[in-house]
């Protein structure tokens, strides 16, 4: 073989194994672009998750807020229900209703409605804890609400505190 044809071989060879290195690097190269891209989008669905059980935590503590002004407002007299004060305080209380309504928030149905002709609901222990069970007409039936409960998004928050005729 000649001189020419073996530096002509080596070339190739070089070429060939140039070629390799950078088809390596180049899969390197999108790998790592791949795994950027991973971590952003899990970056990003953490930062949300984080944000969400924040959101969860001041909620859990606005609750109680609302739930004593529930009870102040059920030992307002009826005499002063209508005047400038009651009215203000209650403005209070729906100020606070709506923003929790604005943030996914809702009541759990623990009581029903009289005059739509569902006054009676039936207790659910997925969303509703017994804490005292009353004579009744009908077992199983919620017969007061102590405490609210509670869904954020339609995944239970707080479970509702009730009494149940047994």
């Amino acid at each position: 073989m000649s001189e020419e044809k073996i530096q002509e071989n080596q070339n190739i060879n070089k070429l060939a194994e140039i070629e390799k290195k950078c088809e390596e690097y180049l899969n390197n190269w999108k790998r790592a672009v791949a795994d950027m891209s991973n971590y952003k989008k899990d970056e990003v669905a953490r930062a949300g998750m984080l944000i969400k059980y924040a959101k969860e935590d001041v909620i859990l503590n606005i609750l109680p807020v609302l739930d004593s002004i529930n009870l102040a407002e059920s030992h307002i007299p009826e005499e002063i229900r209508s005047n400038n004060w009651s009215q203000g305080f209650m403005q209070i209380k729906k100020q606070i209703e709506d923003f929790l309504k604005k943030e996914g928030i809702e009541e759990i149905k623990t009581m029903g409605d009289p005059s739509a002709g569902s006054g009676q609901v039936k207790f659910d222990p997925v969303f509703m804890e017994a804490v005292e069970q009353v004579e009744g007409e009908e077992s199983g039936i919620v017969a007061e609400e102590l405490q609210k409960g509670y869904l954020i998004e339609g995944k239970l928050l707080r479970v509702a505190q009730v009494k149940v005729s047994k």
